[in-house]
């Protein structure tokens, strides 16, 4: 299968490589005021949302949090 490339993509590719891996940490939930580190009965940690969204995917109540 044949995949057409965009014109940002003929650049160097480590420039390329960098600006991918800088888009998707721009859509995760990385530095919210708002996420928790919660501890499980059993001993597991797990990342929350205090909002009560799903943790990893940006939502519109996203706050960097100031510390």
């Amino acid at each position: 299968m044949s995949m057409d490339l965009c014109k940002w993509q003929f650049r160097d590719p480590m420039l390329v490589l960098m600006s991918k891996q800088q888009a998707e940490a721009n859509r995760t939930c990385t530095g919210c005021a708002h996420a928790k580190t919660i501890e499980t009965p059993f001993g597991d940690t797990l990342m929350r949302c205090l909002k009560g969204k799903p943790y990893g995917k940006k939502c519109n109540r996203y706050e960097v949090t100031h510390g």
